[in-house]
């Protein structure tokens, strides 16, 4: 991706002209698209002096970590860059130390024009937009960052979508959906530091808790509650779900935020949080497909490839340790299922026992009657996050704990399952088990990549054989209806 207004070489209209030399005419410069005309040229002046082609946008993203979207906003005059960022975007473009101070200068000089122009109408923005609609406070409520995401670039790529909308237009929400261990979570916190500088009005989160253990999914109206709050809004926050939710669609409606909705339970628990405004986006991460979610962006996560899920690994486990044990990495990360979670364990611990040979964690995790045993650490537990699915299995009434019973007996085969094998293996009917099938896609516990055609995942097969059978097939004793959740 090289676009962008006048980057084929000759300036668009409206542009400063190039001088022979250097850059100019910088003290011309006053808006933030002006601006952005200078960033074109420099662009163009790297290409020429490099005797190739201009730097794209995905060049820059690897160079600086940011996401190449933003980047493109940048040049596109979208979205006034940081002052950090803008002085390192244009020492990467060649500038001398003069033209820094220069650019510089003119960046400061836009800042504070668009300032004076808010000041003048009563009203205040964050740095980096020329939105003039009410925007404090600005809420910054995602949770801390991993700085590498190995193996997601293609993921974060698909997640380029998130912008703001033209006006009439709806909200992007993109639902990223996969196995309890796959990093969701991560992923979409991830993208969300990337592209947080598109809507400079703020970032909501809230972790709605559809999959934690031993805890009950929290209800809407209690994420609205916070919202309000965090939007400075406590008061527009009354006593049902539906007016709540509705002051809350009101104060989105000029804005331009992203909210981030982790660990969904259902499509219901979310459509209430969903603004209606065309300058928001939101990503919403769940165990299942939310299929029923209008408009929704679906995004399926999968395991890493074996590269990728060594990266992983070696990023928790300290930098070199792998290096000399490359074999017994690969085998640590194959017994993982190239899971992320599952490989953020076996790091943690490597780097816990830093005297220990690489091989010693590689021999334990090779018995499979103990492998899930040994991914625990700390707060991290990959049988918890694989028991995610088997929870929502027994809260779906008769069918879902038919198939939570019929689980250990499916699991105890390898290989493909198809739906006449595995009646014979329940010796239930072959409509009864086309249903109980399905469940399991349906909680991530099986795999179907083509119709009537199952397999696990090698961790969650353990998963059923050792833990599974073990359970008290008994459904939570509250349902879900409106005004029964637990906060």
């Amino acid at each position: 991706m090289s676009g962008g207004p006048g980057a084929a070489g000759h300036p668009a209209d409206g542009e400063p002209k190039e001088a022979a030399a250097g850059i100019g005419p910088v003290d011309a410069v006053h808006t933030t698209e002006e601006l952005a005309a200078l960033l074109r040229q420099l662009r163009r002046r790297a290409a020429r002096r490099g005797g190739g082609a201009q730097p794209t946008y995905r060049q820059l993203s690897a160079l600086t970590g940011w996401a190449h979207g933003v980047i493109g906003d940048y040049f596109a005059g979208k979205t006034l860059p940081p002052t950090d960022r803008f002085d390192t975007l244009v020492q990467l473009l060649g500038v001398t130390g003069r033209e820094l101070r220069q650019l510089a200068t003119a960046r400061d000089r836009v800042e504070e024009a668009r300032r004076a122009r808010l000041a003048a109408s009563g009203r205040a923005v964050p740095p980096g937009t020329d939105d003039t609609g009410p925007l404090s406070p600005v809420p910054r409520q995602l949770p801390a960052d991993i700085t590498e995401l190995p193996g997601r670039a293609g993921e974060l790529d698909a997640l380029d979508v998130l912008r703001p909308g033209q006006r009439g237009s709806g909200p992007v929400v993109v639902a990223l959906d996969g196995p309890g261990g796959v990093g969701k979570s991560a992923l979409a916190v991830h993208a969300a530091h990337r592209l947080g500088e598109r809507f400079p009005d703020g970032q909501l989160y809230a972790d709605l808790r559809g999959s934690h253990r031993g805890e009950r999914p929290v209800p809407p109206a209690a994420v609205l509650r916070r919202f309000l709050c965090a939007l400075g809004e406590p008061r527009l926050c009354p006593g049902s779900e539906a007016d709540a939710a509705a002051a809350y669609r009101t104060l989105l409606t000029e804005r331009r935020m992203l909210i981030v909705l982790d660990n969904a339970l259902d499509a219901a628990q979310v459509r209430p949080l969903l603004p209606a405004a065309h300058g928001c986006a939101v990503i919403v991460t769940s165990l299942g497909v939310l299929a029923t979610l209008n408009g929704a962006v679906h995004l399926h996560l999968s395991p890493l490839t074996p590269p990728a899920s060594i990266e992983v690994l070696g990023l928790w486990a300290g930098p070199g340790r792998l290096a000399a044990e490359r074999g017994a990495a690969e085998t640590i990360a194959h017994h993982c299922g190239h899971l992320p979670l599952a490989l953020r364990i076996a790091g943690a611990r490597l780097a816990a026992r830093p005297r220990w040979p690489v091989r010693e964690l590689a021999d334990r995790l090779a018995d499979p009657a103990g492998r899930l045993a040994e991914l625990s650490f700390a707060d991290l537990d990959m049988h918890a996050a694989l028991d995610a699915g088997h929870r929502e299995l027994l809260a779906r009434g008769p069918a879902g704990r038919a198939a939570a019973l019929a689980l250990p007996l499916l699991a105890a085969g390898q290989g493909e399952l198809t739906v006449t094998e595995a009646a014979a293996t329940t010796g239930a009917a072959v409509s009864a088990t086309e249903v109980i099938l399905e469940q399991l896609v349906d909680v991530q516990l099986l795999e179907s990549r083509a119709p009537g055609r199952y397999r696990f995942h090698p961790l969650t097969r353990l998963f059923a054989l050792r833990s599974a059978a073990r359970h008290t097939v008994v459904a939570r004793t509250a349902p879900r209806a409106e005004g029964q959740w637990a906060d």
